[in-house]
């Protein structure tokens, strides 16, 4: 009666024991000290992040999400990283905060799941790897996404994960509840990362209703009301100040009329618009997963070289290995595939593969006897989650880029189960030299693990040199992006009265947070397509009626939109416009790379002042 009556939070924690603590010590120890190496380095100026910075500081200034500022996402993060500011100060210090505590709790939500399918080191393995790959890492990471959106939906998701698995152990209808909460939560940040929630919760409901032979409504009914509660208070709230079609046209909250680059766009990140390159690369990627599991089978084989059955398995898991290492060669050399390919390329294929395994288990309950394991219908939930979370990257599932560190963290999970698990039961028959084969595939994964951390490392440490600093904080970037960064923020805040509006183009609104200076277009980032035929004359309108004294063009490389320069293949009438009324007065480079024009690297910033009337 009294597990009954705990809360989520307890029972979360109370999953922890003893034989957790020197694990958990072990990857605190190791966050620690990859904060320290990547210390104020986690800031990319250039892409979404002045966004991130700068919109909190608008709603903050009386300004209504998607009327006054166009947002591609739910509410949720913009008007919590405004609380946060209000409560804290206007600082980036005060968000890179919210995503430290963030990325430890994704990384304990991520050791909990792993430990409902494995051992303790096994699960360290895991969780250093997503660590390493998605919470501290130089190309992307938590402390500061690309989008908080992202971030806050990617916890509220895992959160409700946790209760769905939770629910598949216990069967206790209110904890859907909590399910469905966290998913409606997940659900007004970002709503694709919501749908692999409600995915897995939709899994677990059917999953256990054929098993135990009857519907579950009450556990359903449970999930469901919070997320249409939540979903109706929320978007009633802003539909009083915004039109359904300024939400879903002007906004594109559920991908609706969408401009044609930003399908192109996405097009790109699925691997939808690369094939079949990219149907190689995703096929490449069972070879990958080969040459994992033969390696540690083989080499788990090689260590017991005097128990019964070595030779068998030394000579299966070789083979699987030279099958695979044959394959993946074949295909970087003749298919064009790229050498950085993981397993986790082929999740398109593998995933379906493990939910259509399970679901037939627990569909040929309704006539055997036979039962599922926990362990089976956990697994089956959390292919589910993943599939779902990583359909954005179908055939593009890489462990680079901005978006991967919310797509693959429980795709991470499920492969290391298959490769600590399910392979060597099939290269392995000796239960002996199988645990010899485990034991070496947790030090293979630590080991990459420690060594990805150690590179990321480097790569911060090397690479982003240059401060970037002013009253509301600091950050070190690339010396090419952060020279001429600070130059124009520098610029901004000695020839413009605060209250005076700047326009960063076209993705440079890192200056106005900076600079504490507003931006007066709706278009936080003005990407390829989104200030296009009316718009693009509303933007002039608001310019001179706000009466904007300096205007500063980045020369910023947008290919992966289609168009390339703004000014030249995209808002050439705005550019136009901007030449007419404003002059140029300084240019902003690095004084390591000079001299590019727009359409060339290396990065730089041209300031225009208003013509004197």
């Amino acid at each position: 009666m009294h597990q009954s009556e705990t809360s989520p939070t307890e029972t979360f924690a109370r999953s922890f024991g003893r034989e957790d603590r020197f694990a958990l010590l072990a990857l605190a120890g190791l966050f620690v000290l990859m904060l320290a190496a990547s210390w104020q380095r986690w800031t990319q100026p250039l892409l979404d992040h002045g966004r991130e910075m700068n919109l909190p500081t608008r709603i903050l200034a009386g300004e209504h999400l998607y009327s006054d500022v166009q947002f591609l996402y739910g509410p949720f993060a913009p008007h919590f990283n405004a609380l946060l500011y209000k409560l804290f100060g206007i600082q980036l210090g005060t968000i890179k905060v919210a995503g430290a505590m963030c990325a430890v709790v994704i990384l304990l939500m991520i050791y909990w799941l792993s430990r409902r399918l494995l051992s303790v080191w096994e699960s360290a393995a895991v969780t250093a790897l997503v660590m390493a790959l998605c919470a501290v890492k130089s190309t992307a990471n938590y402390i500061q996404p690309y989008a908080y959106a992202a971030l806050y939906g990617c916890v509220f998701a895992l959160a409700s994960l946790v209760c769905t698995v939770r629910f598949v152990q216990l069967r206790q209808a209110r904890l859907m509840t909590w399910a469905g909460l966290f998913a409606g939560l997940s659900l007004i940040s970002k709503p694709e990362i919501a749908l692999a929630a409600w995915a897995a919760a939709g899994t677990a409901l059917l999953a256990e209703s054929l098993i135990v032979r009857r519907p579950l409504g009450r556990a359903a009914l449970n999930f469901i009301v919070p997320v249409l509660v939540i979903l109706a208070l929320t978007y009633g709230f802003i539909l009083r100040n915004v039109s359904l079609a300024a939400l879903l046209n002007d906004n594109h909250v559920l991908f609706t009329n969408m401009p044609p680059q930003l399908i192109y766009f996405n097009r790109h990140i699925s691997g939808l618009a690369k094939l079949p390159g990219s149907l190689w690369f995703t096929l490449t990627g069972i070879a990958v997963f080969g040459v994992w599991a033969g390696a540690c089978a083989t080499v788990g084989a090689a260590l017991s070289i005097r128990r019964q059955g070595w030779l068998q398995a030394l000579r299966l898991s070789g083979l699987v290995l030279l099958i695979g290492v044959v394959a993946r060669e074949a295909a970087v050399k003749f298919l064009g595939v790229a050498t950085d390919v993981t397993p986790f390329a082929s999740a398109i294929v593998v995933l379906p593969v493990v939910i259509g395994v399970i679901a037939w288990r627990i569909w040929k309950t309704r006539t055997d006897a036979e039962p599922v394991s926990i362990e089976q219908r956990t697994l089956i939930v959390l292919a589910v989650f993943s599939l779902f979370s990583m359909l954005r990257a179908l055939l593009n599932v890489t462990t680079t880029g901005p978006y991967a560190p919310f797509f693959i963290p429980t795709l991470i999970v499920v492969y290391l189960y298959l490769l600590f698990r399910a392979a060597p039961m099939f290269l392995v028959p000796s239960p002996q030299i199988r645990l010899k084969a485990q034991q070496v595939a947790v030090c293979l994964i630590a080991l990459l693990a420690i060594g990805l951390a150690i590179n990321s490392a480097r790569r911060f440490r090397s690479i982003n040199t240059f401060e970037v600093k002013s009253a509301r904080g600091s950050f070190l970037t690339l010396p090419e992006i952060g020279e001429p960064l600070q130059a124009a923020i520098n610029f901004a805040e000695e020839r413009t009265r605060p209250g005076e509006y700047v326009l960063s183009l076209p993705i440079a609104t890192t200056i106005n947070f900076m600079a504490a200076r507003p931006y007066p277009l709706r278009e936080e980032i003005v990407h390829p397509g989104f200030l296009a035929d009316e718009k693009e004359f509303d933007a002039i309108e608001r310019i001179k009626s706000r009466q904007v004294p300096l205007v500063l063009v980045a020369n910023l490389i947008t290919s992966e939109f289609r168009d390339r320069v703004f000014g030249a293949d995209y808002n050439k009438e705005l550019m136009r416009w901007i030449t007419e009324h404003y002059h140029l007065v300084a240019r902003f480079e690095s004084k390591h790379k000079q001299g590019a024009n727009f359409d060339n690297e290396p990065f730089f910033i041209l300031a225009y002042e208003r013509n004197q009337q």
